[in-house]
């Protein structure tokens, strides 16, 4: 845009602007913005702004590049005269045409910029009553898509703290929309920022969204549960008290009073069980109950609250998915005082979970037990705990081992199909590559040796036949180690269990060393320079000591683990046995 007309354009000098003649209409800055944006948010000219749109009525409509018109540039400076000039023009009909079937004012209101906003969201996020209520009065029928800005005018309003604007967007609007971010409503708004006049405008005007529920499941109570706003909560539960049952379907069926316990608001779980005094028989879908939440997250008010009242009795000994008690999750506490939990008159402390474990055997299974958990077994321990009554712990612990041994054992057996099937591809390979070549032409028929094309150039040298030979043994040695894993998966006793010589190890290292062999042999078949072939003896010699010694660690290191794992095996099961009948 020529730098003198968005001078005048920013200051409303229309003489300097109406200077440039039918040329500066089409004008405009690197976002787009024509002489109208320019006006609209840089000064209130109702005067220009009729000027301009007589003569260029298009630019009423005219988007810059954030999908914004001049509307809303105004509504977001405040500039209410400049508004009132644009819905006047709209409604007066002059200028471009435009359908007669669509309202050309309420179609500009309804407008949405790139973000999803309208004038009137500028409007209520500026704080700009006086432009809101021209706004709504013009279009009161109006219900905010989904497609526009996640937060509509009434969400925004609730949210920002603009209450006068609230009040005129639900007195105006006849169906007012509501929703904000995530499936939240102006309610769930109303509960995050603590604010109870809206709170009750709000259940009055639209008393149905108590119960709406957000992505997670959350009530507007849900909320007021995490934040410990107990006015607000009043104001839900006295205005319909099921609010209080409702259990958060994304979130582990969460009922509010177990959000209040989570977040250890104490006189918030008061409240809510003031209203509802059988809401404390909700579990979440983890099927622990507030006492086991209230250990879980170590709220020691909220404990003691609970343990107070008659019903603890009924939730003191309940068992979650793990079959695990509150006093099961106290030994896993880091700083929780349990004394009152420990002590309790209907508790037990020998009950067992899923595992077959007492709450004491949670912590004499730790090989070295922290000083925390020396305070718990102590505490325990006094009240008549024991530990391993069955045996059980022991046994746990067996058959967790055994299943380790048995997960070693077989990634041992998954290196060996490894290795095997490498080199069955790379000798393969070899055999349809062999160095040198073939002969491609007719070979000398005299002497009746007839043709030779497609024969190995160097078939007749000793260092190639080494190499076939070698590179033969090697895929026939690994492809016995693939057959053998596959038959022993599903026939483990066909075979037996080779050893020493024909071992699975034994026949990979023989395998390995033939690859050696095969590599070498096929360098001195195509080598001819005698220098380089003495410097690849000297090699073949050193590291075929080095590989003979790796071959030889290597079965006597796998021995060694086989026999330590089989040891391990059978000292399981002896073990177990021997427990077994000591049961018995």
């Amino acid at each position: 845009m020529h730098p003198t007309l968005y001078a005048a354009a920013e200051s409303g000098d229309w003489l300097v602007m109406a200077s440039f003649s039918d040329y500066y209409y089409s004008q405009h800055t690197p976002a787009k913005d024509t002489v109208l944006h320019v006006l609209a948010q840089s000064c209130d000219s109702a005067n220009v702004v009729q000027l301009i749109l007589a003569g260029h009525g298009r630019l009423l409509m005219k988007l810059n590049r954030r999908g914004e018109t001049a509307l809303h540039l105004a509504a977001r400076k405040g500039h209410s005269g400049v508004v009132r000039a644009l819905i006047d023009h709209a409604k007066s009909g002059a200028g471009y045409w435009f359908p007669p079937c669509f309202d050309r004012c309420k179609w500009m209101l309804r407008m949405a910029s790139k973000a999803g906003n309208t004038a009137l969201h500028e409007a209520v996020r500026n704080n700009f009553y006086d432009i809101a209520k021209l706004l709504v009065q013009e279009d009161p029928e109006f219900r905010y898509p989904h497609k526009y800005a996640l937060k509509t005018p009434l969400y925004l309003a609730v949210e920002k703290g603009r209450h006068n604007i609230m009040v005129l967007i639900l007195e105006f609007c006849k169906t007012p929309s509501y929703l904000g971010p995530g499936h939240k409503t102006a309610l769930h708004a109303a509960a995050i920022w603590n604010s109870p006049e809206s709170m009750e405008l709000i259940l009055e005007k639209l008393p149905n969204l108590i119960t709406n529920v957000d992505k997670f499941g959350w009530t507007a109570l849900h909320y007021a549960a995490k934040f410990n706003h107990q006015h607000i909560a009043r104001l839900l539960l006295s205005a319909d008290r099921y609010a209080a049952y409702v259990a958060a379907k994304n979130d582990d069926s969460k009922t509010a009073l177990h959000i209040a316990v989570i977040h250890g608001h104490v006189a918030l779980v008061q409240e809510i069980l003031s209203h509802c005094p059988d809401c404390w028989v909700q579990i979440t879908g983890e099927s622990q109950n507030i006492l086991h939440l209230a250990v879980k997250h170590e709220k020691i008010e909220v404990l003691e609250f609970v343990l107070q009242n008659s019903w603890a009795s009924e939730l003191i000994d309940e068992k979650d998915k793990e079959g695990k008690t509150p006093l099961h999750l106290y030994v896993a506490t880091k700083s929780l005082d349990g004394n009152c939990l420990v002590n309790h008159p209907f508790v037990d402390v020998n009950s067992f979970d899923d595992s077959n474990s007492t709450p004491l055997d949670r912590i004499v299974g730790d090989h070295r037990p922290s000083e925390r958990q020396e305070q718990i077994k102590g505490q325990l321990e006094e009240t008549g705990a024991k530990a391993g009554i069955h045996n059980i712990n022991a046994k746990r612990k067996a058959k967790t081992s055994d299943k380790d041994l048995a997960e070693k054992l077989d990634k041992i057996r998954q290196a060996y199909m490894i290795v095997a099937t490498l080199i069955v591809t790379v000798t393969f390979a070899a055999g349809f590559t062999v160095p040198g070549g073939f002969e491609s032409g007719e070979g000398d028929k005299k002497g009746g040796e007839g043709d030779k094309k497609g024969e190995a150039v160097l078939a007749k040298k000793a260092a190639f036949i080494v190499f076939v030979v070698s590179d033969s043994l090697a895929l026939l040695l690994s492809m016995l180690v693939v057959l053998y894993q596959f038959v022993v998966r599903h026939r483990p006793d066909l075979f037996g269990k080779p050893s020493g010589l024909f071992s699975r190890e034994a026949l990979i290292g023989y395998a390995m060393m033939a690859v050696v062999i095969a590599f070498m042999s096929g360098l001195f078949a195509v080598i001819p320079i005698h220098g380089i072939k003495i410097y690849l003896y000297v090699i073949i010699a050193f590291f075929g000591y080095l590989f003979l010694g790796a071959i030889v660690e290597w079965r006597v290191a796998l021995a060694a683990g086989r026999s330590f794992f089989g040891e391990q095996l059978r000292s399981r099961k002896e073990n177990e046995l021997s427990q077994d009948v000591e049961v018995t």
